[in-house]
């Protein structure tokens, strides 16, 4: 059966001396894991359509379970990732984060959205990259299910507090007054924030996709925030993927 889907792709993987597998982010079956045979001999449009990063229009076989390469039409490449170390180590996070928790047959278009319009921003320089990995990391948890309760304080329900600890463990936070009072000094992944910190994460979590990305913040918040959603994600989705690791590396190093 054959059937025709867009899809990004997110990782390649060498299967002998003549084909590779590709796994590929569609909306209507999910992370999907695709064999192309004769790889080293595509050529042309369809060379580009299945490398790394590349979203295009495939026409996908399927039989006894597994799916088989037929062509592809390249919608968008994003050849200008490969140009930055950094940009391309953080789109691998983002990709891996990915292939690691969408499970197979998800019918779901948002994360496949949200991350064209990470990598489009990312690819373009139209965003900081410090700026679109708390962004992308908490608005993907959040849409897989694990959006952090940022509505109010948990003790005293205030809404606007001036100074505020959000837990990344427990997804919530307390205003400073109520944390001292509740004497949570052994919960380590705690993060002392300000109110800009607070409106950076719910507009990141609430916010519809089309103005997800229109918003500012200074590079002290976004610090902030980006070890925050890090260590968020990485507890409740119960992941660490290696390319994070490399990702700090590069970061470390410029």
């Amino acid at each position: 059966m054959l059937l025709s889907m867009k899809g990004l792709v997110l990782r390649e993987t060498p299967a002998g001396d003549k084909g590779r597998f590709i796994d590929l982010l569609t909306e209507e079956l999910g992370v999907v894991t695709v064999f192309v045979r004769g790889a080293k001999k595509v050529t042309g449009k369809s060379t580009a359509a299945t490398q790394l990063f590349s979203y295009a229009d495939f026409c996908i076989e399927h039989s006894r379970e597994r799916y088989y390469y037929q062509s592809a039409k390249p919608i968008r490449i994003f050849y200008q990732l490969r140009e930055n170390l950094r940009n391309l180590s953080l789109a691998s996070y983002f990709t891996e984060l990915i292939r690691m928790t969408v499970p197979k047959g998800k019918q779901d278009n948002i994360v496949l959205r949200l991350i064209l319009n990470t990598l489009f921003y990312l690819a373009e320089g139209k965003r900081d990259a410090k700026m679109l990995k708390p962004l992308f990391e908490l608005r993907f948890a959040s849409e897989m299910g694990f959006m952090p309760d940022v509505l109010m304080c948990r003790r005293c329900m205030d809404h606007l507090p001036g100074n505020l600890v959000f837990s990344a463990s427990d997804g919530c936070f307390w205003c400073i007054d109520c944390y001292k009072e509740l004497n949570k000094n052994e919960d380590t992944a705690v993060y002392d924030m300000s109110l800009s910190c607070l409106e950076m994460i719910r507009h990141i979590t609430l916010v519809d996709l089309e103005r997800l990305f229109n918003f500012r913040a200074g590079c002290e918040t976004i610090d902030i925030v980006s070890r925050f959603s890090e260590n968020f994600v990485c507890y409740h989705m119960s992941v660490r993927p290696r390319s994070l690791e490399f990702y700090h590396n590069i970061e470390r190093n410029l």
